[in-house]
């Protein structure tokens, strides 16, 4: 009896340490993270993007924008639209003990689709109620830092890339800039705060 005793005990001790260790390794693999830009509100879009990492080293992102929510300090009235973003990302230099696969350096391309329209404010005053149409596309290469910390996420990037469609007075299209401008080359930066799980 003393013997199964034991043996019921050392087993559940066995099973227990497991079980610790299972959630402990959980803990320490991250694997998705939610993300919102929150400058984008000050420009008149709200974007929110979902990253899933399939290896230590490789992730993909999916943003989507709404084009009219937020504050436009670019001068664009009523516009209405959709952004898209997708890339996939590989982490050179991985966070130095981090909880997840997707903390470190980075390098991505990324595909952004720019599609809205709206009113430019001088002609709104001038009372031209016209919309007009943007449709700007552009591939960007970017690199950046995604600094996890449990489940707190902070994503900062900047890059630069080609572009082309239809341009605006106004030279941006809620995501990059045209620099020059009335030129194909696009330029991004910015940073992005969202939750790890």
């Amino acid at each position: 009896m003393f013997r199964l005793r034991s043996l019921f005990l050392a087993v559940a001790l066995m099973i227990m340490t497991g079980s610790v260790v299972a959630q402990d390794t959980l803990r320490k693999c991250t694997k998705n993270d939610i993300k919102i830009t929150l400058l984008s509100l000050g420009s008149g879009s709200a974007r929110l993007t979902y990253e899933r990492a399939f290896t230590p080293l490789i992730s993909a992102e999916l943003t989507v924008g709404a084009i009219g929510l937020g504050w436009d300090w670019i001068h664009h009235l009523r516009s209405r639209g959709v952004l898209l973003k997708g890339a996939v990302k590989w982490t050179l230099i991985p966070q130095k003990g981090a909880d997840s696969w997707l903390a470190g350096f980075y390098v991505k391309p990324e595909f952004v689709a720019s599609i809205f329209n709206y009113c430019e404010k001088a002609d709104w005053l001038a009372g031209d109620r016209n919309l007009s149409k943007t449709r700007q596309y552009a591939l960007l290469g970017e690199c950046g830092y995604q600094l996890v910390l449990r489940w707190f996420v902070f994503d900062v990037y900047a890059g630069m890339g080609g572009s082309l469609g239809t341009g605006n007075r106004y030279n941006y299209y809620h995501s990059f800039m045209l620099l020059p401008k009335n030129t194909p080359l696009a330029f991004t930066a910015g940073f992005r705060l969202g939750v790890a799980f």
